[in-house]
């Protein structure tokens, strides 16, 4: 079978040959799309009908990857799908199909082998992505039996398709694909999900990832979800398996709790009984110091938006003393307040909101209300009230900050450019409470937590620590190590500053408009580089080192992204004696700033130890 060879690419509108890389094959790992029907016969000596392959990626069901202009397959995948590529009765499948619900002319329709069929919606397919991986489980099952050959049985499937088949091996197969998607989709459409807002957060992919984790570890295995951002994966992999959690971000690790459940309202209330008396001490103390700014704040907040109120409200926010522009009054000065706390960061009041964010993320009473809970907080006992009631806090934070795009690398308000349209926009926003805010939040959350308590383990990261404390404890376990690095060679440290630092509140330095810490004050992921094969080499680096610890991995990621998956792969395979499948699905990434989305196709690729099934 001819593999290598030179094939005519198209860039912009001249025409490049370009010789197709002789490592991507030199390993067996990928087949060319024209190769395709030669290698089914080849291998296995059948015929595959073409007109199922273009159809099945079309709606993206069989993973592409791109080396510059060629399609590639793995052949792991090709081989996974041989059960529904064998020819199939035309006759059989159109009696089928006639008997399923569905009648339009453009209506698409999966073939399984001779016994089932898909029927695919009209609408858009990724209405539910898990539709993609559960499809290409089904696809890879060895053929059965005919149970039934009389008697077709059909339901309802994923993102608006029904499934029609004579098995009942299939069938049952497929409502436990279902009931799976239902265990996720309780935490999914939950507060839970919504807790925190976060880039890359994969809460609408969860159960596509779900589904596919689930043809390679059994519901008695172990997943550690080594990157875990905003807990939303880990919450959805606590309702299969026994899941650990681990980021070197302390606020992800907080929200990983939250996702984990275990918590009730009465247990909240108790705990918000506990705290009102020490929010409101610290509050009056920073009340006795800035009485006249927060009743100026409140006068703005009572008054008709116009152009006088837009060019007090400027003259406010200049004239407010905070640390980033040096000025100080009569009772507050934010340079000697932060200085003393640096030494000694439990004093009260806490003040940290207070002298670095006010008026620039949040207003400056809801900066005292911060201050005030935050301290309230620290006055309980180390454990899980005092985790969930800051998992609330963050949640507050992050539905209510002025941001830009969602995250906290750069202030969402500029006052010297600002229109009395967003005028009004950050009147509403600063306007509510954040005390209030925090307990719905906190309460609601509790709330929901009764409904789940089989709990996550959170590990202290970064990575290479986190695999390290879990060899011994998760020797002999079936386990699968999650990864989700970041596309891009963004620094999740500069995005996230203000959470973290709400959890950690040190009083750290901070510097240019997003007030963030000083770059050697704060975590540099190593995947924040501006080298791409640099890229390439740390994951190599972080699958193989799960992989020689005799454990599964899967890797979430984009096309998007700046590593070279195909080479990634390539040089996995190279280093150590693996199986390696994968599942795709097109999806759009939201843009920052307001921009249009971008389509891309996310990839979840497992890694299988050679000696794993």
């Amino acid at each position: 079978m001819n593999v290598i060879g030179k094939v005519t690419c198209c860039k912009e509108d001249t025409k490049e040959t370009r010789l197709i890389s002789p490592d991507l094959f030199n390993q067996n790992i990928f087949i060319h799309e024209t190769d395709v029907m030669q290698f089914f016969k080849d291998e296995y000596g059948i015929l595959c009908d073409p007109a199922a392959i273009k159809m099945w990626c079309e709606v993206g069901l069989l993973p592409v990857f791109l080396d510059g202009c060629n399609k590639l397959y793995l052949r792991a995948d090709l081989q996974s799908v041989l059960p529904s590529v064998l020819k199939s009765d035309k006759q059989e499948l159109a009696t089928r199909k006639r008997l399923t619900l569905f009648d339009f002319e453009d209506q698409k329709s999966i073939a399984i082998g001779s016994s089932t069929l898909v029927d695919l919606p009209c609408e858009d397919l990724q209405k539910d992505p898990t539709l993609f991986s559960a499809i290409r489980n089904l696809m890879s099952l060895p053929p059965f039996t005919e149970d039934s050959p009389e008697c077709d049985l059909n339901m309802p499937y994923f993102s608006g398709s029904r499934i029609t088949t004579s098995s009942k091996q299939v069938f049952d197969f497929a409502k436990k694909q279902v009931l799976l998607s239902r265990k996720v989709d309780m935490i999914m459409t939950s507060q839970f999900a919504r807790s925190a807002h976060y880039m890359g957060s994969k809460r609408a992919l969860s159960g596509f990832i779900v589904e596919g984790i689930s043809s390679v570890l059994p519901e008695s295995g172990v997943i550690v979800d080594l990157m875990c951002g905003s807990g939303v994966i880990s919450g959805a992999f606590s309702r299969v398996w026994n899941t650990f959690s681990s980021d070197a971000q302390d606020f992800c690790k907080i929200l990983s709790i939250i996702h984990s459940g275990g918590f009730d309202r009465v247990t909240a209330q108790s705990v918000i009984s506990k705290i009102t008396p020490h929010i409101k001490h610290n509050f009056d103390l920073l009340n006795g110091e800035l009485s006249d700014w927060l009743e100026a704040e409140e006068d703005f907040f009572c008054r008709d938006i116009d152009e006088t109120l837009l060019s007090e409200y400027k003259e406010f926010t200049r004239n407010f003393p905070t640390l980033s522009n040096g000025k100080k009054s009569d009772l507050w000065d934010p340079d000697v307040a932060v200085s003393l706390r640096r030494d000694a960061s439990f004093m009260t009041p806490y003040c940290l909101f207070t002298a670095y964010f006010a008026n620039v993320y949040f207003g400056l009473r809801q900066c005292v209300e911060i201050d005030s809970i935050r301290y309230a907080i620290d006055q309980l006992e180390a454990g899980k009230e005092k985790s969930w009631a800051l998992g609330a806090l963050i949640a507050t934070l992050s539905a209510l900050g002025s941001t830009y795009g969602g995250h906290f690398a750069q202030p969402g308000v500029d006052y010297e450019k600002m229109t009395l349209t967003k005028l009004s926009s950050v009147i509403n926003t600063r306007s509510f409470s954040i005390t209030h805010e925090f307990i719905v939040r906190f309460l609601n959350l509790s709330e929901q937590g009764e409904t789940y308590s089989k709990g996550i383990t959170v590990i202290p990261g970064p990575w290479e620590e986190a695999l390290a404390s879990l060899d011994a404890q998760l020797q002999g376990r079936d386990v699968l190590v999650y990864v989700d690095p970041p596309y891009k060679r963004e620094e999740y440290s500069r995005y996230y500053h203000v959470l973290e630092t709400l959890v950690r509140y040190q009083y750290p330095s901070c510097t240019g408009k997003g007030l963030t810490p000083k770059p050697g004050d704060r975590f540099r992921s190593e995947f924040f580089t501006k080298t791409n094969s640099k890229i390439n080499v740390i994951m190599v680096n972080l699958v193989t080192n799960i992989l020689k610890r005799g454990w599964r991995c899967g890797w979430s990621y984009s096309d998007s992204g700046v590593a070279d998956i195909c080479q990634v792969i390539m040089e996995v395979q190279r280093k150590t004696s693996c199986n390696i499948k994968s599942y795709a699905v097109p999806f759009q990434h939201k843009s920052q700033g307001g921009a249009s989305p971008k389509n891309v196709t996310e990839y979840l690729i497992l890694f299988l130890p050679a000696t794993a099934t």
